[in-house]
């Protein structure tokens, strides 16, 4: 069935096949190429239909009021969704007037991704309006947060958060829809708002005082995000909790499922708006340290032991949202269970887990334990892989981090699946095992370290090298092996923490091999060994159970280096401007090393290198595996 969205058509249905109307003679195939195979809603002023393009199905939003005002919040919506770039951000693909035959007033459309899902308001009706717990609301925050600063960082602001325009997807992936009222913080806006010029767009109970009397600002979307979360903690719009005889808003004892701490945040972003957090970052910050305090890493409980199979290598639119059924979330890690992994005997191992405080004093010791398998090289040699669960984290550091570079930003909240990591960066007893398993062009020296030991770290080693390690490693397991992105790198690293190094607030030489000759904080100076260290020989580890991820050797991700996170991907996905591996292109170093001030050593701390010719003597390497689940 073929569409004709001529609003005066009689009978719209067509075979697929023409191209005109055989009811009005309009034309059927929009721009040139897309072609409507259903209605999916409409309005006073639009309607919202899927079309399909080239096999793709993608959502049309059409404007049939020619209102002056209208065509420029219709207008104003297609530039904003084309110029954003988030996965939490519908993407425009294109937007054209299109004529219908024997009509008077042309029609607006915009061409925009499908997004499957319910709105929050649909949510939460079919739940009876139950109030969501504190966990949900946490990640729904950290989300639209993470949103709203790609929105903010571009000098956009939305100005009509509310639940309706939150579609949540079948993956538990929130999305903001309906940008058609918002706005470009420019130097004419600010004029027009400091003389309250600016069009007012009022979504009762949701909107802030500012905001009603033309003088909006980016910290309006946060009153409006205040008051889409009291609705949803509290299942009752936030206009029937409002006492007017005391101009308060009574929400809290109607949410006694929440912590203190997340109810003053909620409440911290609907009073007067200068009173607001200035910007998404601090917000970040703020419900990170939430996050924290509620829910703190714990030790792994003990599995049994498990043998499995081998792997191998809503529609949306300002007229109204529709949807199909949604399903799970994600909290900090993913709840998923290491048991279900194909392909492995997967074992359990005990390790210390410790914290220091700014003077480099030991503040918590605790045992954890971490899932493993043992990939067995030949030459009683094995690799011990490391099981990372999945999860979301924020990636790169504040600004008020000591230490901090403008290419640790912006702080970007990044998505990962699940994978295995070595427990050590790769050693030279494995190098030399690896390299010479296989006849391989140009040949892998066996011996390329300079300070040679079976148990130290490989080092003096190109990116192309340990590429190549990987894809001999690959060929005789017939597992994916390969080196981190260096989003997996820095998630890995830091195993739940948000601090400057995963140990807490600083590093010593007691626990990391670095220049001890240079303090990061308060802590002693330490020792300058001048060299590499065994892997391991610090015996502490952090909460993954992955050892020395601070100094030693750099080691190298697969992802091209970018000067700053501007549009990097969210997936944990490498960042290539190359499909080409021998573009010569630098690429990305990770960690710091044993001739490294700490503050090179932080989780955040990223280093460009070039992938090929002389390699220093402190960069190495440690591999990851692919996880297919059962």
């Amino acid at each position: 069935m073929s569409l004709c969205i001529n609003p005066g058509c009689t009978q719209p249905g067509n075979p697929d096949t023409d191209l005109f109307c055989s009811s009005c003679g309009s034309e059927l195939l929009l721009a040139g190429r897309y072609r409507v195979s259903r209605l999916l809603g409409e309005g006073g002023f639009g309607r919202i239909y899927e079309v399909t393009h080239k096999g793709i199905v993608k959502v049309l939003k059409i404007l049939i009021n020619d209102e002056p005002k209208a065509v420029e919040l219709f207008e104003q919506e297609a530039r904003v969704l084309t110029h954003l770039n988030h996965p939490g951000i519908p993407k425009g693909e294109e937007n054209f007037t299109f004529f219908p035959r024997n009509h008077q007033t042309p029609l607006y459309c915009l061409v925009m991704e499908k997004i499957s899902g319910l709105n929050l308001e649909e949510y939460q009706e079919k739940r009876g309006n139950r109030p969501i717990d504190e966990k949900l609301a946490l990640d729904w925050l950290f989300q639209i947060v993470d949103i709203l600063q790609a929105v903010h960082q571009e000098n956009f602001f939305h100005r009509d958060i509310k639940p309706s325009n939150i579609i949540l997807r079948p993956d538990g992936q929130l999305v903001l829809i309906d940008f058609g009222t918002a706005r470009q913080v420019t130097q004419t806006y600010m004029v027009k708002q400091s003389a309250g010029n600016v069009t007012s767009m009022i979504s009762p109970g949701y909107t802030p005082l500012e905001q009603i009397h033309g003088q909006a600002v980016p910290q309006s979307d946060f009153y409006a995000l205040g008051r889409t979360f009291v609705y949803l903690l509290t299942g009752q719009e936030p206009s029937d909790l409002y006492d007017a005889g005391n101009d308060i808003l009574m929400w809290r004892p109607h949410a006694p499922q929440i912590s203190s701490e997340l109810g003053d945040f909620i409440d911290s972003l609907m009073v007067r708006v200068y009173q607001r957090p200035k910007d998404t970052q601090v917000l970040l910050e703020k419900l990170q340290a939430i996050n924290s305090e509620l829910n703190p890493s714990r030790p792994s409980q003990k599995p049994d032991d498990s043998t499995v199979n081998r792997p191998q290598s809503s529609q949306v639119g300002g007229f109204g949202s529709l949807g199909i059924a949604v399903a799970g979330f994600f909290n900090q890690f993913q709840n998923s269970d290491p048991s279900a992994v194909e392909g492995v005997t997967l074992n359990s191992f005990d390790f210390d887990v410790v914290t220091l405080d700014k003077y480099g004093e030991i503040k918590k010791r605790r045992r954890h334990q971490a899932q493993y398998f043992t990939e067995y090289l030949g030459n009683g040699l094995g690799l011990d892989m490391v099981y990372i669960p999945g999860g979301r984290f924020i990636m790169g550091s504040p600004e008020t981090e000591k230490g901090h570079s403008d290419d640790e930003s912006p702080q970007h909240w990044v998505r990962i699946s699940p994978f295995f990591m070595g427990k050590f960066t790769v050693t030279q007893a494995q190098w030399r095992t690896v390299a010479t398993l296989f006849q391989v062009s140009p040949p892998l020296n066996p011996q390329p370290s300079k300070f040679k030991g079976d148990t130290l770290p490989v080092e003096k080693v190109s990116w192309y090298e340990a590429m190549k390690f990987c894809a001999i490693l690959s060929r005789l397991t017939g597992r994916n092996y390969r080196l981190p992105t260096e989003a997996e790198w820095e998630y890995a690293c830091r195993a739940g923490t948000s601090t400057q190094f995963h140990f807490g607030e600083t590093i010593t030489t007691d626990v990391a091999n670095y220049d001890g000759n240079c303090r990061y904080s308060s802590e002693p100076e330490g020792v300058y060994r001048k060299q590499t260290t065994r892997v391991g020989s610090f015996s502490v580890a952090n909460s993954f159970g992955l050892y020395d991820m601070h100094g030693n050797v750099w080691e190298w991700c697969t992802d091209h280096w970018y000067p700053n996170y501007l549009r990097a991907p969210v997936d944990g996905s490498a960042w290539l401007n190359s499909i080409n591996e021998y573009d010569h292109h630098s690429r990305v170093l990770r960690g710091g090393s044993w001739d490294i001030i700490p503050g090179i050593c932080r989780s955040a701390c990223r280093f460009s290198y070039i992938p090929a010719d002389d390699i220093d003597v402190n960069i190495g390497f440690r591999v990851v595996c692919d996880v297919t689940m059962a």
